[in-house]
């Protein structure tokens, strides 16, 4: 039989196993080829691409220096991360976005950061996890300073933003009251607690009263000190007073509580107290550096104790812990009178005109008065 098609052995086939290639195996052969190649490409273009993540995601090298970074409330995963990349702390704001959604890290907070360049992007997630850091100052108000006192320091505070004025104003607004303070009165003299302080950049003013009127009223809690005011016929207000005029009249600490005994005496005797630092509290409310005169000390005022009786109308002061101590309770004398005679603050105490003006000449002696 005759056909049209070449001998087997005139084909140009390699041949194996005494067979000859099926046509259709051979046609597979470059597809094979061209998928191997492809996925050798995938596999390389992928692990560049895992490579420059890792790069991205832990950064090489050392941090760089500290930026400002503001993220603002509402910011999405994918603003946070254009400013982030756009200050330099990543590298690539998308992928830092996918990371963290990925990762279900969050919430990320807003507000204004300091952060490295060059960070990797688990410590930038850590510090948005965390929140912004808010500057914050060390207040230190010593033992009778007076409100008026606070005011200057906290206004000179670096960087917390509240003002002098401000701080006088909501002393003395009646918004912030001490339980202490009573009706009708509108001043926080007195009631603020000596103490250390840290104060929040931005803190509201209101909340650093707060703060020194909780700390106040804890002290005095802790003292009793309503009912020591029970015990000696007195207001908690008023005892707060008298512990205010001893926080300034006496500089040591022996003689805290014979100066407290004097002041009850002589208010229970009816006489004045003639203590010069509650007219000198008045005079220095409007010039703080005022040093007074005999003259003014004389001159007519609600806080001139020489002429007045009983207590000024408000303390003059914030008295510290131990004045407070020794007002609450104090000791049992017959004193009536106190000078000091000595440079380092020592006052001597009399319980007779005769004796007061013995101590008037020792404090002439000593170039005191």
């Amino acid at each position: 039989m005759s056909t049209d098609r070449p001998p087997l052995e005139d084909l140009d086939w390699p041949v194996v196993d005494g067979e000859p290639p099926s046509p259709r195996r051979d046609r597979r052969r470059p597809l094979l080829l061209t998928v191997a190649i492809a996925a050798a490409i995938v596999v390389i273009v992928a692990g560049g691409g895992l490579l420059w993540a890792d790069n991205q995601i832990n950064p090489s090298g050392r941090r760089g220096p500290d930026v400002t970074v503001v993220i603002p409330p509402g910011a999405s995963t994918s603003r946070i991360g254009s400013l982030l990349a756009a200050a330099g702390v990543v590298h690539d704001g998308t992928l830092f976005a996918w990371y963290v959604r990925l990762r279900g890290d969050g919430p990320l907070y807003p507000g204004t950061y300091r952060l490295p360049r060059n960070s990797p992007y688990s410590a930038a997630v850590k510090a948005l996890e965390t929140g912004p850091v808010v500057p914050t100052a060390k207040l230190v108000i010593p033992e009778g300073y007076t409100v008026a006192d606070i005011a200057r320091a906290v206004g000179a505070l670096p960087g917390i933003g509240i003002s002098a004025q401000a701080f006088l104003a909501a002393a003395s607004s009646g918004a912030v009251r001490s339980p202490y303070e009573p009706p009708g009165v509108n001043n926080l003299e007195g009631l603020l607690f000596p103490a250390t302080y840290q104060v929040r950049q931005g803190e509201p003013v209101d909340d650093l009263l707060e703060e020194m009127i909780g700390a106040f009223d804890q002290r005095a809690q802790e003292l009793g000190l309503d009912a020591a005011a029970a015990r000696l016929g007195y207001t908690p207000y008023q005892v707060i007073t008298v512990a205010s005029i001893v926080e300034r009249e006496a500089k040591l600490a022996a003689d805290r509580g014979p100066v407290a005994s004097a002041i009850y005496n002589r208010l229970k005797a009816g006489m004045p107290l003639g203590a010069d630092s509650t007219q000198t509290y008045y005079l220095r409310l409007n010039d703080p550096t005022l040093q007074p005169t005999p003259a003014e000390l004389d001159q007519p005022s609600p806080y001139n104790t020489r002429t007045n009786k009983g207590l000024p109308p408000t303390p003059i002061s914030n008295p510290g812990l131990a004045s407070l101590q020794a007002a609450a309770d104090p000791p049992s004398t017959d004193y009536l009178y106190f000078v000091e005679i000595n440079p380092d603050g020592k006052l001597g105490f009399a319980s007779t005109a005769s004796g007061f003006y013995s101590l008037k000449q020792q404090c002439r002696a000593a170039n005191l008065c």
